[in-house]
């Protein structure tokens, strides 16, 4: 007998990252699969797939495939959908980003995945032949009850019986056990449908050509006559839905199959997309002429862009210089090359409005992808892009990870918004990200901003980064020629009120009297204001003048803010009501201190509601509205306060900070900012970049369009540099600065963080585990003698307790030039770090 050669024993195998939860001192489960031969001429990596896991069957992605002896290897059973792959540049994107935020690959290719896909595979439970004639009394409790149901109601999954009965997980296994061993009852298995699948719709095409014999056949079913005319009429041939010849003809489905039944139609289903942008209707775009220096920067842009080189570009361009333009001819070209675009966008606020601008320009070729959308709605644009349908997509910090595989050029609009830093994990940073993009795959990356984080301005001026920089303001006008001309526009003149001066004048006001003077001229001229202060409700805490009682949540030390509740409210007033912006609760706002009994207690501070009624109680006749977290609720909240704003049917917005960026409102004159120290001393290192940011980008929202507008800042530290940079419009100024503090402190871009937060119902407990941690992190720098690592901590988080559970935080502090893997041996070797938040690079400590 011939051995078998080596190729006859060798197999497919599918190297699979699984979606269950890994071991303690694992990050990963990846387990290789042999694949069935039916399966090896269409399976490729990056496709979702079913695999058998331990007794289960559980879903995975296909990340290798390779040839070798499998003969120990359990099959893999089947694909979940030969649509659903990931291109090969999302897979490299997937496991880059799971190695530099240390986080399981799977996770991140969740990411990679459109929503509503995932199936559980569930345990069930029938009753067998046996146990139907069981005679129930002889058996014990809780088995006869588990039996008597399944007889009444049929196989069931684990998790409805334990809905259904009572018990604790381990009785009820216990006695699905014992029933199984008596042959009473069968373990079965079941795969609940995906929560989202194509939508189909019901079409109609006409299927003769000659209709004089067809209509002479329908004489007695003047119904179906008038149908097949009907049809006939629209003369294009094309499939029509069902449901517009059923409106428009008034006949019934027994009279459509009829007309099936003769052969005169036929009948049949085709996939119709739920597109967000189908009640769209952008007024038409006409490109403007480039300025001298937009015209550079696109062409610098485009050059790498031609010349498939990759190249990593900064566009800092003040506020209204037109980087949004230059945005539109560089996808407009990328697109021409055959290739496809990319643009995230910070905020979906944000996203509102360039999706208006880009479906103007682009049309169909636009696919959006956001968390404001439904999951119907996201998984027919992930299947658009991944099929090469739309070549452009708008999106958040997730929509980095869609499938475009012939993906050209990424734009990061507002680079320097810490909502690109995810807050869960994985905790990725989609800037960051997007910038390995170029090195993954040749693909070049523009980000841009009027205000750029203090890194990307520093790698810009190292060289990391090329810089491209728009100087001026840009308006536009109608010329003789009757063309839009582009003209300079001033920045608008800032100036900065001293509240302290405010109230020593006798002014207790929420606003200067040099605010309401503004407020009272745009009113007269017809133009909008809009006035910012990032604290949502009516007053930020309750306080007992006689106690020094406040009001905090029960969960959290937070104190509690104070709303207006006007859905409660009686004859038209508002009830006051306490609410955690931490965890949601609400209380009743108390009329009587419940430490003292004293009346004195008060609501002090101010939040955006109280500054709405503050306007209309100055101006009656004005037509306020809101603009945040608690007012745009609902899908469509943002485009349609948008719209409001461009209609005039807004004079007056007061709003957080979803007001501050990027969005360009041509009719505001005024910006008022009701207190700009909110955020300035906060325990971050990054609390004075994040307010420069903040100001000088609501600033830039006043006379995008024409001169003469004006902006105030109210503030109780004038002083600031922070302050005193927004009012010069100066971002090198405030980078000298800034930059000096970073370097003195080896912070960010000079180091490296990476913050350790615990969690714990007991205040001791959770110190404990920092101290351990702490302990354990100093042994293993000194034993090695890591120049420049150097522990903060650790100590209780500015917000120490949320949702019942106490806060601990420490932060590493290492070098810039760390390289992930030291980062990740130091990780493992102090692993496994069970209940611990690990975020690398953080955007904020609190």
């Amino acid at each position: 007998m011939v051995a078998p050669s080596l190729a006859d024993t060798t197999a497919l195998v599918a190297d699979v990252a699984v979606r269950a939860a890994p071991p303690a001192r694992q990050r990963d489960h990846i387990f290789s699969y042999r694949v069935p031969e039916h399966l090896c001429p269409v399976i490729t990596a990056g496709h979702l797939v079913w695999v058998p896991f331990r007794q289960q069957q559980v879903q995975g992605v296909v990340i290798g495939l390779h040839r070798r002896q499998a003969t120990a290897l359990r099959d893999l059973i089947d694909l979940v959908d030969p649509e659903l792959s990931i291109p090969p540049l999302g897979l490299a994107l997937a496991h880059w980003v799971a190695r530099a935020y240390y986080t399981p690959l799977a996770a991140v290719l969740d990411l990679c995945l459109p929503p509503g896909i995932v199936q559980q595979a569930v345990t069930t439970w029938r009753v067998t032949s046996n146990g139907l004639n069981y005679e129930l009394g002889s058996l014990p409790e809780r088995e006869r009850s588990i039996l008597f149901y399944l007889r009444r109601y049929g196989e069931q999954s684990e998790v409805e019986l334990r809905a259904a009965l009572r018990g604790s997980d381990a009785d009820l296994r216990a006695a699905y056990r014992a029933l199984a061993e008596r042959g009473l009852i069968a373990r079965g298995m079941r795969i609940d449908p995906p929560r989202v699948r194509p939508r189909l719709e019901r079409v109609v095409q006409l299927a003769v050509a000659d209709l004089a014999p067809a209509l002479a056949m329908l004489r007695r079913a003047p119904r179906q006559a008038t149908a097949l005319r009907w049809l006939a009429e629209r003369g294009d041939g094309q499939p029509i839905a069902l449901a517009e010849l059923r409106d428009a003809t008034g006949i019934d489905m027994a009279s459509v199959r009829a007309l099936a039944r003769r052969g005169l139609i036929t009948l049949f289903e085709r996939e119709v997309y739920r597109d967000p942008l189908a009640t769209l209707t952008p007024p038409p775009d006409t490109p403007p002429p480039l300025t001298a220096a937009q015209r550079e920067a696109y062409e610098t842009i485009v050059s790498a862009l031609e010349a498939g080189s990759g190249g990593q570009f900064l566009l800092h361009g003040i506020t209204g210089s037109g980087k949004t333009e230059v945005y539109l001819r560089l996808i407009a070209r990328a697109l021409r090359l055959g290739r496809q675009a990319l643009v995230l966008a910070p905020e979906i606020a944000l996203t509102a409005q360039l999706v208006r601008r880009f479906a103007a320009r682009f049309g169909n070729q636009l696919a959006v992808l956001h968390s404001g959308l439904s999951d119907g709605e996201r998984y027919d644009a992930w299947r658009r892009l991944r099929r090469g349908e739309a070549r452009l997509a708008i999106g958040a910090r997730s929509a980095l990870f869609a499938p475009l595989p012939e993906l050209g050029l990424v734009i990061v609009d507002e680079e320097h918004e810490p909502s690109y830093k995810s807050d869960a994990a994985p905790r990725f940073h989609a800037r960051d990200a997007a910038l390995q993009l170029a090195e993954l795959a040749g693909v070049t990356v523009v980000l841009g901003s009027a205000t750029p984080s203090v890194e990307s301005f520093y790698a810009a001026r190292n060289g990391h980064l090329r810089l491209l920089q728009l100087p001026e303001r840009i308006g536009g006008q109608i010329g003789a020629d009757g063309l839009v001309h582009a003209r300079p526009l001033p920045l608008p003149p800032v100036r900065i009120v001293d509240m302290r001066r405010e109230l020593q004048q006798g002014n207790n006001s929420i606003f200067s009297v040099a605010l309401q003077q503004a407020l009272a001229q745009t009113l007269e001229r017809g133009q909008q204001a809009l006035l910012f202060l990032n604290r949502r409700g009516a007053a930020s805490f309750v306080f007992c003048r006689d106690c020094g009682y406040v009001a905090r949540c029960e969960r959290c030390v937070a104190p509690l803010t104070v709303h207006y509740d006007h859905a409660t409210a009686a004859a038209g007033e508002p009830v006051n009501v306490l609410i955690c912006h931490s965890c949601g609760q609400r209380a009743a706002a108390p009329v009587i201190c419940p430490q003292c009994l004293s009346r004195r207690i008060r609501a002090l501070g101010a939040g955006t509601q109280r500054v709405a009624e503050a306007v209309r109680e100055l101006f009656p006749q004005a037509r306020v509205a809101r603009w945040d977290r608690d007012s745009a609720t609902g899908k469509d909240a943002h485009g349609m306060l948008l719209e409001a704003m461009l209609a005039r049917q807004i004079d007056v917005v007061v709003g957080t900070q979803m007001i501050a960026k990027g969005l360009d409102l041509p009719l505001v004159a005024l910006v008022g900012v009701i207190l700009a120290d909110t955020g300035l001393y906060l325990p971050d290192f990054r609390s004075g970049e994040r307010t420069f940011q903040l100001l000088t980008q609501v600033a830039g929202r006043a006379g995008r369009r024409s001169e003469g507008a004006q902006v105030i800042i109210q503030t109780y530290q004038p002083d600031h540099y922070a302050l005193q940079a927004a009012r010069e419009h100066d971002y090198q100024g405030f980078f000298r600065e800034e930059i000096a503090f970073r370097r003195a402190l080896a912070y960010p871009p000079f180091g490296r963080l990476i913050r350790f937060v615990i969690a714990n119902a007991s205040e001791a407990g959770c110190r404990k585990q920092a101290e351990r941690l702490a302990s354990d992190l100093h042994r293993y720098i000194s034993e090695r003698d890591l120049a420049g690592w150097r522990l903060i901590g650790p100590a209780p988080a500015f917000f120490r307790r949320q949702r019942d559970r106490w806060r601990w935080h420490l932060l590493l502090r290492v070098p810039a030039d760390t390289t992930q893997h030291e980062i990740t041996v130091a990780l493992d070797t102090l692993g496994p770090l069970t209940g611990w938040v690990i975020d690398i690079d953080p955007v904020q400590v609190l």
